[in-house]
């Protein structure tokens, strides 16, 4: 099982190994999360009806954030006085949504106007069940001087995003319980599309708690919020209802503050915006004659539930023995789980729960994991530099998903919130992905085609080129086909190399392709294999006299680590299909000057991590440079030694060339093989080499 998540703020590397136990370079390993099942969704659907019933019927809203960590949105009322007198004690009437809250100044001048918003915000608060809060009366517009008698005072709704604050959002298609004095549940509903809701009750003197859910199965969305995989109990907001008689509007309310409700129902809301763009671009896909139409496309219709952990105040890094503040998705558990804050500060700390982008990121590697069969081997990445490529497409991708649905290319990550001073309020990451000019950040070099293969927001940037309104190549449909077709789609594919190499490969084989050739070229991206699981043949002959060539790189921050080389420049991947038994495998390179250095030859496991020791299978040892004056002529099972005289190089190399050796017996299965150069003493110069595989050549194939 892969741990994958988006990093850009702490430098945190982990990798979920086996069923639960973690390997991290912070904590060591951590045991399983011990876990429940979570209570058993609500029973009756479609809701009961009653003889005789009473009905009852409302509205159920969510407060959240502006960007992540913006003005709160709880139903922007400003209050405006008309007319503001300095006499020592006035008092001041003020309707807002039909409810009257009347307080008496005691002062004059600035000190009556303080002294005014301030029993304001009182009374406000005070009633619980108005909709509206101390945060909407933040701002007060006052004129002097006024007449003499009592001033007009009203109050507006504003929906404005910005310093005022925007009103607060319907809790859609979420589960409704309605328990009796006893706690059983006798009745279910679901919340509708603008958050109201209507449902029937037996007519008698009885009372009953409403409880609005943090959790939708249906066919319009599927995730419950859970505060943890141990309890796994949903949030609810809830009021009680008599039922002697009908009762129309009851207002539920998701505060952002008293309890952070409105974070776990805006964690719900983006998954159902996820799934509602999804069904809106692909729901005609496999329609011949609609404008979404590839063939052997499948529409989307709903996901499985996801499970998405998250608690106000709490890391979830210590669910897998790290520090820090990490957001991240479990692969093939469909669990998924959220910043919350940290030590119980939801005022200050990064917190991930109106970070839309975060949320929505996370929610497509569980796209992926469920309808695309990733294999990233997750770990630390910073959205600018080289990583290993099954990383990169899997990252590149959840960055893309979260800008398509939102409509906005700006990826952005906040900390803080507008109750605490700007010190401790921002952002960890405001990037675009349709940026002005040269991208600010993962842009590969100009000419280096390939690079853009192991760059995560390169990646990202030639998607959204791909669907960007006004001017994209195609529309997201066909790249949903591309992760859906039974035949030769990423899910289907056996592949355990996945990288946008083969996500190209796919859509350029498709029969009624959009030209992509350009957005490609544009990222110094490739289709197929060339750069990384390149295939190969094995031959004595075919390739005899054409070595290939590496052109290694060492950057300043590279000390010649696994950590820190660069895998496109540094490295090569080929991709090896054993049908089991012994393999010698034989590296011979160049090293026409001192600046060369030399190379290395591993063979890892699939699902491999680059550079983690129990995922080698064999690593090679070096036999020396050049030909031996004496005694054993090298590797006596190296065909290219003659009888007592030293007959190396293979053709194609120079006389100054080093070898190395490794040999195992592996079960049949998929591998890869790893060129390496060992940069750590030197700078790097172009080099040539030569594998041999049981004494037959790798001849890569383009």
């Amino acid at each position: 099982m892969l741990f994958s998540f988006r990093e850009f703020k702490s430098t945190v590397l982990l990798v979920v190994v086996g069923l639960g136990a973690i390997s991290g370079c912070a904590k060591g390993q951590s045991t399983q999360l011990a876990s429940s099942s979570a209570e058993t969704y609500c029973p009756y659907l479609p809701s009961k009806t009653f003889t005789s019933p009473v009905n009852v019927s409302g509205t159920a809203v969510y407060e959240y954030r502006i960007a992540g960590n913006g003005a709160v949105s709880d139903g922007g009322v400003v209050v405006v006085i008309d007319a503001f007198l300095n006499s020592a004690t006035r008092t001041y009437s003020v309707d807002i949504n039909s409810r009257v809250y009347t307080v008496q100044s005691t002062g004059s001048g600035t000190a009556s106007q303080v002294d005014v918003v301030t029993k304001l915000k009182a009374a406000i608060n005070a009633d619980t069940s108005a909709g509206i809060s101390a945060y909407g009366i933040a701002q007060l517009t006052v004129t002097q001087p006024g007449s003499s008698t009592s001033p007009t005072v009203t109050a507006v709704q504003r929906v404005t995003v910005g310093t005022t604050n925007a009103a607060p959002r319907p809790i859609r298609f979420a589960e409704i319980a309605v328990k009796d004095s006893s706690g059983a549940i006798v009745q279910c509903a679901e919340t509708l599309v603008d958050g109201t809701f209507n449902f029937e009750l037996p007519i008698n003197s009885g009372t009953y708690s409403i409880e609005v859910r943090s959790r939708a199965n249906n066919s319009r969305n599927t995730a419950f919020v859970l505060n943890n995989p141990t309890a796994k109990t949903h949030y609810k907001i809830s009021t009680s209802s008599g039922s002697a008689s009908s009762t129309t509007g009851i207002y539920l309310r998701a505060r952002v503050v008293d309890g952070l409700l409105g974070g776990a129902f805006n964690i719900l809301d983006q998954i159902l915006n996820a799934q509602d763009y999804l069904r809106n671009e692909t729901g005609s896909c496999d329609q011949s004659g609609h404008a979404s139409f590839f063939a052997g496309c499948v529409p989307f219709v709903t996901a499985p539930i996801v499970n998405i952990f998250w608690t106000p105040g709490f890391s979830p890094a210590v669910y897998v023995g790290a520090t820090g503040s990490i957001s991240y998705y479990l692969n093939q558990k469909r669990e998924l789980y959220l910043q919350g804050g940290q030590s119980g500060n939801i005022t200050s700390s990064d917190m991930d729960h109106f970070d839309n982008s975060v949320i929505l990121h996370e929610y497509a590697h569980f796209l992926e994991d469920v309808f695309g069969a990733p294999n990233s081997p997750g770990g630390s990445h910073n959205g600018d530099s080289i990583i290993d490529p099954r990383l990169a497409w899997g990252e590149g991708w959840a960055n893309f998903f979260q800008a398509a649905v939102t409509g906005d290319p700006v990826y952005r990550d906040t900390y803080g919130t507008p109750d605490c001073t700007s010190a401790c309020a921002g952002t960890y990451f405001n990037h675009s992905l349709d940026p002005v000019g040269t991208p600010p950040n993962d842009a590969p070099l100009v000419g280096a085609l390939g690079e853009g293969n192991f760059r995560e927001f390169s990646i990202s940037r030639m998607l959204w080129d791909v669907v960007k309104p006004g001017s994209g190549v195609s529309r997201f449909s066909e790249i949903w086909r591309a992760f859906v077709t039974a035949a030769d789609g990423m899910k289907s594919v056996n592949d355990p190399f996945k990288t946008v190499g083969r996500f190209h490969y796919i859509q350029s084989q498709l029969t009624n392709l959009s030209s992509w050739s350009s957005i490609r070229l544009n990222e110094e991206q490739m289709a197929g294999f060339w750069f990384y699981a390149t295939p190969f043949s094995l031959s004595s002959s075919t390739c005899a006299n054409s070595p290939t060539t590496i052109n290694p790189y060492r950057p300043p921050w590279d000390n010649g680590s696994f950590a820190t080389s660069d895998q496109y420049r540094s490295n090569d991947f080929y991709r090896f299909e054993h049908h089991g038994g012994n393999v010698i495998a034989q590296l011979f390179y160049d090293k026409p000057s001192s600046d060369t250095p030399d190379l290395d030859l591993y063979i890892y496991r699939s699902g491999y991590i680059y550079g983690k020791q129990s995922d080698i299978l064999l690593e090679s040892s070096h036999l020396g440079d050049g030909c031996p004056t004496s005694g054993n002529q090298g590797d006596s099972s190296n065909p290219f030694r003659g009888a007592n005289t030293c007959t190396y190089p293979p053709a194609g190399l120079s006389s100054s060339f080093g070898h190395e050796r490794a040999s195992a017996t592996l079960p049949a299965g998929t591998y890869m093989i790893n060129v390496k150069a060992d940069t750590s003493v030197r700078a790097g110069s172009q080099s040539k080499y030569v594998i041999l595989l049981n004494g037959y050549r790798l001849c890569p194939l383009l």
